[in-house]
């Protein structure tokens, strides 16, 4: 965790940064990244973030109060901070934070969060005075952080932890009206890529596999690893798709990463047959066959072999 907290941010130079008027607001896109939060009014001056996931605590509690403009979980110190920092400077009308519910152990989001707007972070991108496991924001740059303690005040609402209490102390405490910031701030590090499928299907040289469920037995989930000739050469069974994944890549019988994420996305569908009682049809993973390549599927007497994996 020393080595962790000790790494540099180096200088991040942004792909793309834009600033405009809070009349200029709902131009553009917002919130601008994603979370477990609802948005009631885009123009109200409060958000309400709940540390964690409190019994009796939602998003859906703050929704009658005319100053919240949204309400979300934060659990985390680092990277949920981050979320929460660039949602907040890309609405100018964003003002107030209130922190409810108790603070998590290890992690003490809500304690990063007051420490950030309090004292900022050092060269290293460490939230000065923060206690919670690693309080490093990598991926904000120090015009976004200063835009943020500039922008909006935290209240440290932690002690109400019910619905009602939390509501009460949400309208007694923060402002019922503040002016929106001067301007908003919308900082892009990196470009979103635009994925798409696979063209051409890349054969794993250690094989393909079969997978079929198996409801009601003690190890559900039974994988047939077959040679690209069509040889059988293993067969391993297991509870559940974590663990028949660590194990087909233990036994070294998963040499692609293309290979593994097929498999990874296979065995998760097959564990899910078994809890909704659905039938499972594997896919064929995506790309063309390379022509002159085949993949047998070997004869199976009691069940229709699905489309078999590279």
């Amino acid at each position: 965790m020393d080595r962790l907290n000790a790494l540099d941010r180096g200088d991040r130079q942004p792909v793309r940064s834009e600033t405009y008027s809070p009349e200029e607001f709902q131009q553009h896109p917002w919130p601008l990244r994603p979370g477990d939060y609802q948005v009631f009014r885009p123009r109200a001056s409060t958000a309400v973030l709940i540390l964690g996931t409190p019994p009796g605590l939602a998003p859906a509690t703050f929704a009658g109060l005319d100053e919240v403009a949204m309400a979300g979980h934060l659990c985390t110190e680092n990277i949920g901070i981050e979320y929460v920092v660039k949602n907040c400077l890309a609405n100018p009308h964003l003002r107030q934070l209130a922190l409810v519910g108790p603070d998590i152990p290890g992690h003490r989001p809500g304690d990063a969060l007051l420490n950030l707007a309090a004292n900022g972070v050092d060269k290293s991108g460490r939230i000065i005075g923060a206690l919670g496991g690693r309080p490093m924001l990598m991926n904000l740059l120090p015009v976004e952080i200063e835009h943020f303690r500039a922008q909006i005040a935290v209240y440290d609402l932690m002690g109400a932890t019910d619905p009602a209490g939390a509501s009460k102390r949400i309208t007694a405490t923060i402002l019922p009206a503040v002016p929106p910031f001067s301007q908003g701030l919308a900082v892009t590090l990196v470009e979103p890529s635009q994925a798409a499928p696979a063209k051409r299907l890349q054969l794993d040289p250690a094989g393909y596999f079969i997978i079929l469920p198996r409801p009601g037995s003690a190890n559900p989930l039974y994988v047939e690893h077959y040679k690209n000739d069509g040889r059988l050469a293993h067969i391993v069974e297991g509870p559940d798709a974590a663990t028949l994944c660590a194990a087909l890549l233990d036994l070294g019988l998963v040499t692609r990463l293309d290979h593994a994420g097929y498999l990874g996305r296979e065995l998760t569908k097959a564990e899910a047959s078994l809890s909704s009682g659905k039938k499972y049809v594997q896919d064929r993973a995506q790309g063309e066959i390379p022509r002159g390549s085949c993949l047998p599927t070997p004869s199976r007497s009691r069940a229709t072999p699905p489309a078999v994996a590279p």
